[in-house]
């Protein structure tokens, strides 16, 4: 077992060079050692020297708060219940959380108090007759009038078509960081990279107005990998630790926060670590801004089709992890990891947003709420690992 691996009770978060990546040598096999160890026991470092261009992403950083300065009625044009992809602008305090997970809101219940506009690039939905539900969840996006902000929607698929270049190429070097083939992960994303469509978030974090609305409140990543740009310096993103403390995350000039998904978690049998993460509101006056992108897998695939074959090296990591966690990781498969991913993902998105569901997927609406609107689902919203 190797000497190096991080200590399960690290108290920040690590930085990787990723032009290290790039250049054959001792550097590589330097970032290789230590992604593997973020790997099994972190699942958060930040990235630094990466290749999307700081053109591109300054461009973005630029128009984030100029987006959520637009007028109201604009924004509410492009809302996302308007779109069949959950494209589009979203309104603070959409949505609430159940505290603790409890299962019931109530007194506890937190509201999120985030706004934020959903967006990708456009993939053309399956919406002609013999395709199943969940492959019409792909789409153009809603964009505000091109006059109020010119070059917003150009600077942002830019950036997103750069930032999903970049989440493939970290994909194979997470593979071989786990002592797998550069092209493990390939079985789990589109052939034509051109079908999927990662989504991308601008985010804004208002002063709270009460003490029972937070950012985001603590969860894990549904996915692939997240790559998150602060782009503002206004702290706010925390890290839970194997040790149930909670570490700050701030904003770092020029580099990508990066974590691991649950859907990465469960292909690699839970070596891979999705780690708890939360986002507390700024006390103000300022406003923090944020910009996530989500990789995802293929709508094609099972997540329980997994079967990593690591080298008993990363076994032992894995194991040595384990005995020092006050939880399990829990890898195991649920019900919806066996279907495909498309369904899974378009399962958890109704439960999430019924009126959508129903406006846009009656039949699949009714296939999930069989007793019709307020009623509970069929299973719990939690269920599955796979969500972008």
């Amino acid at each position: 077992m190797p000497s190096d691996i991080t200590p399960t009770h690290y108290s920040s978060i690590p930085t990787l060079d990723y032009s290290k990546s790039q250049r054959p040598g001792p550097e590589r096999d330097e970032f290789l050692a230590s992604l593997r160890d973020i790997l099994v026991n972190i699942g958060f470092l930040y990235l630094s020297n990466h290749s999307v261009s700081m053109e591109v992403v300054n461009k973005v950083i630029a128009f984030s708060p100029k987006f959520f300065e637009l007028p109201q009625q604009m924004k509410d044009d492009i809302d996302f219940t308007n779109s069949r992809a959950f494209l589009g602008y979203f309104n603070v305090g959409g949505e609430r959380v159940i505290h603790a997970r409890s299962g019931t809101e109530g007194p506890s219940a937190i509201t999120e108090t985030r706004e934020q506009f959903t967006f990708a690039a456009d993939r053309d939905p399956k919406l002609t007759e013999g395709y199943p539900e969940w492959a019409k969840q792909d789409g153009s996006g809603l964009w505000p009038p091109e006059e109020p902000i010119p070059g917003f929607k150009a600077a942002l698929v830019d950036y997103y078509e750069q930032v999903e270049t970049l989440s493939y190429s970290f994909a194979s070097l997470i593979a071989e960081a786990l002592g797998l083939d550069s092209t493990a992960f390939e079985q789990w994303f589109d052939q034509d990279r051109k079908k999927m469509q990662p989504r991308a978030k601008l985010m804004r974090y208002p002063p709270p107005s009460s003490p029972k609305e937070t950012g985001i409140a603590s969860h894990e990543d549904r996915g692939f990998l997240t790559f998150l740009l602060q782009a503002s310096n206004v702290a706010g993103l925390e890290v839970r630790n194997l040790s149930g403390e909670w570490l700050p995350c701030p904003p770092i000039d020029g580099t990508f926060v990066v974590n691991l998904g649950r859907a990465l978690e469960k292909i690699t049998r839970g070596v891979c670590l999705a780690t708890s993460h939360r986002v507390l509101s700024p006390p103000g006056p300022e406003v923090r801004y944020s910009v996530p992108f989500f990789t995802n897998v293929s709508m094609y695939v099972r997540i329980a089709d997994a079967d990593p074959q690591f080298p008993q090296e990363v076994w032992d990591m894995y194991q040595a992890r384990q005995r020092k966690l006050d939880r399990p990781v829990e890898w195991m498969y649920s019900r919806m990891d066996k279907e495909l991913a498309g369904l899974t993902r378009l399962t958890y998105k109704v439960k999430n947003h019924p009126e959508m569901g129903q406006r846009h997927h009656p039949v699949f609406f009714q296939e999930v709420f069989p007793n019709g609107p307020g009623s509970a689902p069929k299973t719990a919203p939690a269920d599955g690992a796979v969500m972008a």
